[in-house]
């Protein structure tokens, strides 16, 4: 297979494939921001942090730090002004950030080529494992949307690629450059430690040498990671929601007293989706797949199976090399560690799966090479080909998607005047994309309801309640505790005045709301939920927007009264 790094010549002709790469992927991922017209295609994360780094540009030396994104918004922050200089969405965070994530998209396919032609050694190969890259599905929509991973993915990407090449042959120069990568990674994005941080070390302890040699690298590496991590947290020094030890850096925590967090019998069906997604269809699936997505799954599931299969026989042929060995735990271990903490927290979400499914560009390129070597044109080709047709399916399945921003805002514009923020709290499900879109044009405030006065109030403009708020924050609470602090809420709002107004969540079944809440509740907890509040309050229909749905007005039911209800936060 040629993956004996050490006798792999310098590559001739890179510079230009790698600006041709650079400027033209990002070129076209730009075309598709604008053709697709919609920042949130996958999640609606990428909203609620252009909110964050929105404080970060008005007020830089006031605004708070988050321990689980450390660097990620004081980094945006500094991106947006750069574009609000040029001229390109000023103003406006939420789809900045769409440029700058096709910039960092376009900086993993470089860095891609750069490992694949190091790799085999065979520039064909690269640029066919590139656009391989590309075309995946959770890759081509993140690079194209607002949600907030794909900065900190073209830093660990590249740490994992250097990691690949230079671990061959480990210097402690080379250690701490890696490490140093790495750690830049994590604080942008802190749960990109856990997948990556057992494969780097454990590539350490397979690298030549002695024994103690090998301790000394993975001792050198921890020593920069937490270094770097320390002093950067100094430097910061008395920045609001600085940390007040390099441990609450090193263990924010995120995620594990939530809804999200846990091991459970159906989120193996969900981690299926998610790898199966990854390359093929890029869904975000909410709950159990709909039987027409079906095929789709299988299909991908069954191309994934192939290249793991024929790629690790490969990888084992060569299992003397160092090189073998150190690409596949770097990858592999990514993968095997990464799906695990899928597995506690959200495997079918497309940024839990776009660092740890990366291996899979490895493995295709190493298949290819080694076609490479039996039918040089014919295995182009095909690959070529496979990855245009790939490119092209998952383009198709975005289509559907189109116009979403433009369509969104003409919406909100029509149930501002149907529903006046002023005298109306928004009773909605919290996952769908309504929510991002009011919180973001509307000024949200996730921490409103407690200060909330009477009616009518313009701040904040944005009033509203969750299904999904409690089972996210109160994981361990029984659904009929749930339903009842959701009832306190509503009645609260009631008794100050203010109409509160139901979108189409209020309408399901109590096994449609079951599933719409599959990945944070369990179907029994969801059902106790649904009848609580179905109990309490009644609704009737007020308008119906053509975007957004039905709006119901809900009521307190005669059959439960309670004027004076407790206020719960949120």
């Amino acid at each position: 297979m040629g993956m004996d790094l050490g006798h792999v010549r310098a590559p001739t002709g890179y510079r230009l494939d790698l600006a041709v790469i650079s400027i033209v992927s990002f070129g076209l991922l730009v075309v598709l921001v604008l053709w697709l017209d919609n920042a949130e295609t996958l999640t609606s994360n990428g909203v609620f942090k252009a909110v964050t780094i929105k404080t970060w540009i008005a007020d830089p030396a006031n605004a708070k730090l988050d321990t689980s994104n450390y660097l990620y918004y004081p980094f945006m922050a500094v991106l947006c002004r750069l574009l609000d200089l040029m001229g390109v969405y000023p103003g406006d965070p939420r789809h900045q950030l769409t440029i700058i994530n096709a910039f960092s998209a376009s900086l993993c396919l470089a860095i891609v080529y750069l490992l694949v032609r190091r790799i085999t050694g065979n520039r064909a190969v690269a640029w066919a494992a590139t656009l391989f890259h590309l075309a995946s599905a959770f890759f081509l929509n993140l690079a194209i949307s607002n949600e907030d991973i794909m900065p900190s993915y073209a830093v660990l990407l590249a740490s994992m690629a250097l990691a690949s090449v230079w671990f061959v042959e480990p210097s402690w120069r080379r250690v701490s450059i890696v490490a140093t990568l790495f750690t830049l990674a994590w604080m942008l994005e802190w749960r990109l430690m856990f997948p990556t941080l057992p494969a780097l070390i454990l590539a350490l302890a397979v690298t030549p040498g002695r024994p103690v040699d090998r301790l000394g690298r993975i001792a050198l590496f921890l020593a920069v990671m937490v270094g770097l991590a320390e002093i950067t947290m100094l430097l910061w020094g008395p920045q609001n929601g600085n940390a007040g030890a390099v441990q609450d850096l090193l263990w924010t925590g995120k995620g594990v007293a939530s809804g999200w967090a846990g091991f459970a019998a159906r989120k193996f069906t969900y981690l299926w989706v998610g790898v199966s997604e990854y390359l093929v269809g890029g869904s975000n699936v909410g709950g159990d797949p709909p039987p027409s997505m079906l095929p789709e799954l299988w299909f991908s599931t069954f191309c994934i199976a192939t290249i793991a299969a024929a790629s690790l026989a490969l990888l084992w042929r060569d299992r003397a090399l160092p090189s073998a060995r150190v690409l596949a735990t770097v990858f592999g271990g990514t993968f095997a560690a990464g799906e695990v903490m899928n597995l506690y927290s959200q495997p079918q979400d497309p940024q839990m799966q776009v660092n740890v499914m990366v291996w899979l560009t490895m493995g295709w390129a190493i298949i290819v090479a080694a076609a490479v070597r039996w039918r040089p044109v014919p295995a182009i080709s095909i690959a070529v080909a496979l990855s245009v047709a790939l490119f092209g399916y998952n383009i198709w399945r975005m289509a559907p998607q189109r116009g979403a921003g433009s369509a969104w805002r003409l919406a909100l514009e029509r149930i501002e005047k149907a529903a006046p923020p002023a005298n109306h709290v928004f009773l909605l499900h919290g996952f769908e994309q309504l929510v991002s879109e009011m919180f973001y044009a509307w000024d949200g405030d996730w921490d409103y309801f407690p200060k909330l006065g009477p009616a009518p109030s313009a701040n904040p403009k944005f009033k509203y309640l969750a299904f999904v708020s409690g089972p996210v924050h109160k994981p361990n609470a029984s659904g009929t505790d749930l339903g009842e602090a959701l009832r306190d809420e509503i009645d609260r709002a009631l008794n100050l005045g203010y109409v509160v107004i139901a979108s189409d969540t209020w309408a399901a079944t109590a096994d449609q709301f079951a599933a719409s809440m599959a990945t944070v509740l369990s179907a029994d907890k969801a059902k106790e939920f649904h009848k609580v509040i179905h109990d309490s309050f009644l609704a009737d229909l007020v308008f119906t927007d053509p975007g957004a749905g039905r709006f119901y007005r809900i009521r307190q039911s005669p059959d439960w009264q309670k004027p004076n209800a407790v206020p719960r936060s949120r």
